[in-house]
Parts: C-alpha cells; structure tokens; sequence
C-alpha cells in the first residue's frame, strides 16, 4: 500500500519535542496509567467564555447514544462494552464552556427524530444551547437527516448559502471554528474544486483569516480504525491545510486516535490514501479521532503501517472499551487538549498535551 514514499520534514523527535506533555500510547495488551481528572458536579445550560488570557474550554465527542432498543441500553446506564451516553455527558457537568461539538452520528440507529427526542435529549438536553454539531451517517440513514436538523432547529444550518447544508462557520475567543458535514463530500458527489463545498470553504477561510483555525467533520481522512480512510474528504483537508488550518476533529470510527501534524494529502482512489506525510508542528495539521461518545468500541487494523508510524496515541477495545471526552482550551497563539475519560473508567487511559497554532 505504499504507493509514495512518506515525506519527513522535520522527524518524529523534533515533533515529540514540541510537545509540552508526556503520552503514552496504550495497546489492548498494554494500556498507559495516566492520572484522569474527574468533572465537577453541576449543570451548563449556557455558554460560558473565560477571559482572553486563559482561553476557552470547548468539549468533543461523536458516535454517542444508542437506541433503547439496543440490548445493553440499559435506560441510559450501559455496560462495559458499551451505551456509556449517560456517563459521557456527565463529564460536561460543571464545566465552564464555551461551545460543545457533537462529532455525528449523535443517535443510533436512524437519527430519528422521535430517537433524538427521547434518547439523546435525555443525556446532551442540558448542552443543546451551546452546541454547535455537525450530523454523522447515521443522521442521514433518516431521509435527507430530517431528524436532526429538526431536533438541532437553527443550530444545525440546514441552509448554508452556497447550498451546503449543515456546514456553517463562528468564533469562539480568537479562534475561528469551521464545522463541516462530511455527508455531502462522496465518490458520487465529489468535493472537486468547482463543488459548493470547496466555494464555501474558500469564501469562509477568505473571510476570517485567524491565526487559530479549527475544523471538525465526521469521517476521518486517516484512520487504523474498523472503517479505514474516506478519500473523499481529500479536496476539503488539502483546502484546509493551504489556508493554514491548525486542528482537525473527526470521529466515524469508534474509538480514539490523536495523530502528529500532518501535511497535504493525495487520493488514491475513492478508499485507499496514500501514505500521510509528517510535518513540523509549524507546518501541518494536528488531528484527532473522538469516537468515543458511548455507544461501543471499533478495533484498530494492523494492516496500515504508514498510519501506524504518525499515530501518537490510541486507543479501541470491543469488551474493556474506551468512553470519554476531550476537553481542549483554546488560547492565543495555541491550545491545550486532555482526554478524560467517563466515571467508572475501564481501563487506565489519558492523552494530553500542548500545541502551538501555525
């Protein structure tokens, strides 16, 4: 599968370097003992913004609730293996946020309204003011995602005025935040440079040239996870990474990946990506896979050992499964991210660090 050689510029040590934090990166055979800090107790029904000088605290997570027809639903509660939504939107009690990002596939199976309603309002209700989401594959397994964009109302942005819907843009403190519904990018509705999506991207990236940008969709263009790499999001990265992008937060498959910045991206074909080329922190995209919202855990292939070689931390486990959030605090210049993961934890897991905008 190597079709190009993989292009260092700048090795793994002058990446590790750059790191203000020590990662350990568990197997099922071997998992890190990191401290996890617990949430504090209470409610956050709106958004929350700390001064300038220490950032804001935004929370990501995708894949989370299940049907209650799902036989661990358990009213909410789950098991081990999985349906752990309660205990996932318990971490954002108390917290002082500023946004909180939904990452798709918010309720299984179907996304169906009456299943929004019923389940994922049950747990994330509480949030729904400062939440800014973007819907997954299982949103759109209901005709045209028609239970989502009613449940989310206005904050889903059903109409984009370049005929993208669900795709919108804001701020939060000096950062500019870029949702984007991975959904309209497929091999049978191509991203190329003419599509909406790509004219809107550039008009927003024109529009608001922050030092600090952050994107986030559902379908990873890398993964080692059950569901592999969806090229078709490979225009959309490679119009991101040009315009200096600094961040990107995916889920899709269900577990937890952080890779190192990584540079431009080239398609292969409509399911395999040539390796993904490390960069300097100064020069690539950081990003993250956060599938960990509560509703199961996917495997890690052992087949792409490109993917392999610019993972830095992971995490997936069928029985002893990984559920959580993570938290990242946006500052000037840079942010701080940190898994936690929810209360009881199954296994002892934690990822953080520092990381500086481009």
């Amino acid at each position: 599968m190597n079709h190009l050689r993989l292009r260092r510029r700048g090795g793994r040590t002058t990446v590790l370097a750059a790191l203000a934090a020590i990662v350990l990166v568990p197997t099922m055979a071997s998992a890190a003992v990191v401290t996890v800090r617990a949430a504090a107790p209470g409610r956050t029904a709106a958004a929350q913004q700390l001064p300038t000088s220490e950032g804001q605290l935004i929370a990501v997570v995708g894949d989370i609730s299940c049907a209650p027809t799902n036989p661990v639903y358990r009213g909410g509660e789950g098991s081990p293996a999985g349906c752990r939504q309660d205990s996932v939107a318990a971490q954002l009690a108390g917290q002082r946020l500023a946004a909180f990002l939904p990452l798709g596939d918010l309720q299984y199976e179907d996304g169906r309204l009456d299943e929004f309603v019923n389940v994922y309002d049950q747990f994330f209700g509480p949030y729904k003011a400062i939440s800014r989401p973007i819907p997954g594959n299982h949103e759109y397994k209901t005709a045209d995602g028609q239970g989502y964009y009613e449940y989310f109302g206005a904050a889903a942005h059903k109409d984009n005025p370049y005929g993208v819907p669900g795709s919108y843009s804001y701020d939060v403190g000096s950062w500019h935040l870029i949702a984007i519904n991975s959904i309209m990018c497929a091999p049978i509705t191509p991203c190329t440079p003419t599509s909406n999506m790509i004219k809107w991207l550039k008009a927003d990236l024109a529009a608001h040239p922050n030092r600090c940008t952050l994107a986030y969709w559902h379908h990873p263009l890398y993964s080692l996870g059950h569901h592999g790499a969806y090229a078709p999001m490979t225009p959309v990265w490679n119009t991101l990474y040009d315009a200096g992008v600094d961040v990107i937060l995916t889920a899709h498959d269900h577990n937890y990946q952080r890779f190192m910045p990584l540079g431009r991206a080239t398609a292969i074909d409509d399911t395999t990506m040539a390796p993904p080329a490390e960069m300097p922190e100064s020069q690539g995209m950081r990003t993250w896979i956060v599938g960990t919202g509560g509703a199961n855990n996917y495997g890690l292939a052992d087949d792409h050992p490109d993917v392999e070689q610019v993972t830095e931390a992971k995490y997936a486990g069928s029985s002893a499964a990984l559920f959580g959030v993570l938290f990242m605090r946006l500052r000037d210049g840079g942010y701080d991210w940190d898994f936690q993961q929810a209360q009881p934890a199954n296994i002892p897991f934690s990822d953080s660090g520092v990381g500086t905008c481009r």
